[in-house]
């Protein structure tokens, strides 16, 4: 046992015994609190078998422990719980049940994740579709049984306060006049590590899309100020990369005028949108679906996806 996990096996069992607190974040000499690990005993008085990693250094740590046999997963300040807490289970009857009944059927279920307190009407969970790994999120909004995915699928998803964004993100945020010092900031890692910062600004209908550099890749916003004029698809971007979008869209067939291109100083940002809809209006077999792709018009390259469908209960 390396001395990291001996001292934190010491600072648990000081006051709850040692419960096998491991921190896989490098460097070594990082420690979990022991004001984190009893916030959680706080609430969880007989948790046990702690993993921490660490996503923001001496600030967040994700946190997964078992709790009356059941596996749980959260994050931590040095204080308290500051997310959601998810509980493990294995059962994909629902949700594969509603996957099968749309255009995204065929894919994989994994790492299912139920919101605590909302039995089946929140959950998280990985769906692997066509080589492509994406987060799949459920609820029940009304009669209706929501399904969403966006993609690419992230590692680890945690906010930040502005104070740990790069530089560069705070400073093209001043530039073009975003406010962002109460605007909620996420950062999703991939599997190698890399980060994308996504801001929010309250009241905007779009996030705004950062590698993690600092670079903006995808912003709604035109820099002369206009209003974004919303088209067909096969009229914002190149026919080129329009054709290359579309080829996985073809049972899309839904005519709309949602897209629309921004031109922010050099930088394009495409936003294509897909509808789908089958079984009568009016029914219970009604099903919509919409499948929205934000696109670097520069690069080509595809910044997110977001697939959100309606079925009812």
């Amino acid at each position: 046992m390396n001395k990291k996990i001996l001292l934190l096996c010491f600072i648990t069992a000081f006051t709850f015994g040692c419960n096998n607190v491991v921190d896989v974040q490098e460097p070594d000499t990082e420690v979990v609190p022991e004001t984190a690990i009893s916030a959680i005993k706080t609430r969880y008085p007989d948790a046990g078998q702690f993993v921490f990693k660490t996503l923001i250094q001496d600030k967040l740590w994700k946190a997964k422990f078992f709790s009356r046999a059941n596996s749980y997963e959260t994050q931590v300040s040095p204080s308290a719980i500051s997310a959601d807490v998810f509980i493990n289970t294995n059962d994909v009857s629902l949700y594969k049940g509603l996957t099968d009944k749309l255009v995204i059927s065929g894919g994989t279920l994994s790492n299912v994740q139920l919101r605590e307190n909302a039995g089946d009407n929140a959950a998280r969970m990985q769906y692997m579709l066509n080589g492509k790994a994406q987060l799949l999120n459920y609820y029940v909004l009304a009669d209706w049984h929501i399904v969403k995915l966006s993609a690419p699928y992230p590692v680890e998803s945690y906010t930040v306060e502005l104070s740990e964004v790069p530089e560069k993100i705070a400073s093209f945020c001043s530039q073009a006049k975003i406010d962002i010092d109460s605007t909620q900031i996420v950062v999703n890692e991939d599997q190698a590590n890399k980060k994308t910062y996504i801001i929010h600004p309250e009241a905007a209908l779009f996030p705004i899309f950062f590698d993690q550099e600092g670079n903006v890749k995808w912003i709604a916003k035109n820099s002369d100020g206009s209003a974004l004029e919303d088209k067909r698809n096969d009229e914002v971007g190149s026919a080129e990369l329009f054709d290359k979008i579309k080829g996985g869209f073809t049972d899309f067939n839904v005519p709309n005028t949602l897209a629309f291109e921004a031109k922010y100083n050099d930088l394009s940002s495409i936003r294509y949108v897909f509808q789908r809809k089958s079984g009568p209006e009016g029914t219970r077999d009604f099903i919509s679906e919409t499948h929205e792709v934000f696109v670097n018009g520069n690069s080509g390259e595809v910044i997110f996806e977001q697939y959100s469908s309606y079925v009812y209960k």
